[in-house]
């Protein structure tokens, strides 16, 4: 399944130093890499111009609300009391029980969300990364490498369980 909202290009983009380096301060003080901070300023204006086709904003906006409600989960379980080295699968499953948010998923990756092998189901690498940025997620490692854990009949195949978070961030 190919979609054209997930078909990339790359670009090289010439910044002044100082700029570059305002955007990696800013970056920072949000949790996520510049990279991810020009991707999104860019999207946010193209948006905004109204220069980009429906299906595809559509398509975007559509992942930025399940990654946004799947961080806030998290965050809500954290503050709850509910912080498990699960808390990556304990969301999902807690997100796939709201009727809205398995609607959303589905839309989004176009097909059974408990399929495995759609390419669209990336999202779930950029949800488990929002997490674990949310909540100032600490990862279990072994031999100095993350684990990771398969798990069946979920719509994640694997997640990276978590050793501790930071109460800060989730406050």
């Amino acid at each position: 399944m190919t979609d054209p909202a997930t078909k990339t290009s790359k670009h090289t983009l010439t910044l002044l130093t100082t700029v570059y380096d305002a955007l990696k301060l800013s970056a920072q003080q949000q949790g996520i890499e510049p990279n991810e901070l020009i991707q999104n300023i860019i999207i946010d204006h193209v948006i905004e111009a109204k220069t980009l086709d429906a299906v595809t904003q559509e398509h975007i906006l559509t992942g930025r609300r399940l990654i946004a409600a799947a961080v806030e989960v998290a965050k809500q379980r954290c503050r709850d009391g509910l912080f498990a080295a699960t808390i990556t699968l304990d969301t999902f499953r807690a997100c796939c029980a709201d009727p809205k948010w398995i609607a959303d998923y589905e839309a989004y990756v176009g097909d059974n969300p408990y399929k495995n092998g759609n390419p669209l189901k990336g999202i779930n690498r950029e949800i488990g990364f929002g997490i674990r940025r949310a909540i100032g997620g600490e990862v279990v490692k072994a031999d100095g490498k993350p684990v990771s854990v398969k798990v069946l009949s979920e719509v994640i195949q694997s997640y990276t369980p978590m050793a501790g978070f930071d109460p800060k961030a989730v406050a």
